[in-house]
């Protein structure tokens, strides 16, 4: 990869600034130059795990963004695609003549040091696929590189270096940065409309994916969801092999006579062009997740992975961090986190709740970017439905500005109106902590929700219930403490 990136700039590669370091792929790829021998410095607006990782590891990480982070001798800056063109670590960078490189190009040429890139798309399920195919691979022996939008046990977090011809990315969508890619084996897992503040229609997007599968070679695989129509319409005339995977019969790979238990984690026969391939049980919940594993599965197998570790992986796989995880249970209240940020992702979230038995159903949810809060209005208030009491959270803006003329007090009142659902705008993590432990019974069950920062909520919620339950007086510090 290092010997890639000093021909493609014509000039050896020491020291790399990354802008927005902390992010979950920046903070790999970094991790990534690190273990080849690069320097590394970034900066990022706050402290989280990723930086924290970074700095134990020897990289040079600023908080906040400043001119006087770029030095001379910096050789490369790497830069997201949410960071403004002002930024001033841009403009410092441009005035010293110093090579910037937009995160997708940056990653575009590390896929190209690959033999096997193995590409997931898709607007829903990449992290969690991604997850299941690293754990396949890395089981199976073939060693991969590995760089996911999420934090995995198995490889102890969201990146690995492998020493083999293998690398396993997410493959982005947003401002088309997937098509920069290289890759060997490219997924499809869905096609919906998002990301509309590039993204004008779902034609445009169809036009993106079809471009990203037309990248597969003659001897590549398209492993592509055979239900959508919106799918099948963009995988015709491509040069790959395409096997496409679902549930009804026209497709290669078919998931049968499925069966739930009751906390939703399916079993079920798994058919190849007709023929029984296996009987598998997750210990991952939805339907969603028996079409990200059927995925995994046709590029497991594709590669050689015997039938053997595929069953026995998927089998012990519980997934990867932020994506439906149980953060604690006190006085049997219970309290669970997603990354959930499009309304199909928060409805089949909330779905996978409904498995548990409560008394309440509480969602706290944390809108990402105004955008997408704007185009998906309605379908946001309608992914609400069988849910006791919502709590919603200032929109995370991420790179976006509020041109959207959208706000969250409206959502608010469109959820208590148009569904009868109680529900209140909080802006203070610790003010939803407090709303929470003064509300919350025993049997409640709390889903947190959102692709920003709210995470945040669940671990202090559990730990404000600890308090609660198991010492009053600590109770009254923490109130005193937070107040």
């Amino acid at each position: 990869m290092k010997l890639y990136l000093e021909k493609m700039l014509n000039k050896k590669i020491n020291l790399v600034h990354f802008i927005g370091i902390g992010g979950v792929s920046m903070s790999g790829i970094a991790l990534i130059l690190m273990n080849k021998g690069v320097a590394i410095a970034g900066s990022d607006m706050e402290t989280s795990s990723y930086t924290q990782k970074l700095v134990e590891k020897g990289a040079k990480v600023y908080i906040g963004h400043n001119e006087m982070n770029i030095t001379q001798n910096c050789d490369l800056v790497i830069y997201t695609a949410a960071i403004n063109k002002n930024n001033p670590e841009m403009l410092k960078a441009k005035e010293l003549n110093i090579p910037l490189m937009e995160r997708s190009d940056f990653l575009g040429a590390l896929t190209k040091d690959f033999e096997q890139t193995i590409a997931v798309s898709g607007v829903h399920g990449k992290t969690t696929t991604s997850s299941i195919i690293t754990s396949l691979l890395y089981n199976g022996n073939l060693d991969p590189t590995v760089t996911i939008g999420g934090s995995l046990d198995l490889i102890g977090g969201n990146y690995r270096i492998g020493n083999s011809e293998y690398f396993v990315t997410e493959a982005c969508e947003y401002v088309d940065s997937f098509l920069k890619s290289h890759h060997k084996i490219g997924v499809i897992l869905n096609i919906e409309l998002d990301h509309t503040d590039y993204f004008k229609n779902l034609d445009q997007m169809k036009e993106s994916f079809h471009n990203f599968a037309k990248i597969l070679p003659s001897d590549g695989l398209l492993i592509a969801y055979g239900d959508s129509k919106v799918v099948r319409d963009i995988i015709k005339d491509l040069k790959c092999t395409v096997a496409t995977f679902g549930f009804k019969n026209e497709n290669q790979w078919q998931a049968l006579n499925i069966i739930y238990d009751n906390l939703g984690k399916p079993e079920f026969d798994v058919y190849n062009s007709g023929s029984f391939f296996g009987h598998l049980k997750l210990n991952i919940p939805g339907e969603h997740n028996i079409l990200n594993t059927l995925a995994s599965i046709i590029c497991a197998n594709h590669l050689g992975v015997s039938n053997h570790i595929i069953d026995e992986t998927l089998t012990s796989f519980v997934g990867a961090h932020r994506r439906f995880e149980f953060r604690g249970e006190v006085n049997d209240i219970i309290v669970f986190e997603d990354f959930a940020h499009h309304p199909t992702e928060l409805k089949v979230t909330i779905q996978a709740c409904t498995n548990y038995k409560y008394n309440k159903l509480w969602i706290v949810f944390q809108p990402h970017t105004y955008s997408r809060t704007s185009s998906f209005f309605d379908e946001f208030v309608n992914s609400f439905k069988g849910v006791d009491f919502v709590i919603i959270n200032d929109v995370y803006s991420a790179r976006e500005i509020n041109s959207y003329n959208v706000h969250v007090e409206d959502l608010v009142k469109a959820v208590h109106d148009r569904l009868g659902i109680p529900s209140i705008y909080i802006s203070d993590f610790k003010d939803i902590v407090k709303y929470l432990i003064d509300n919350t019974v025993k049997g409640d069950f709390v889903l947190v929700a959102g692709a920003g920062n709210i995470n945040k909520v669940a671990f202090d919620f559990v730990d404000a219930l600890k308090e609660k339950f198991n010492d009053n007086d600590s109770w009254d510090k923490f109130i005193a403490l937070n107040k």
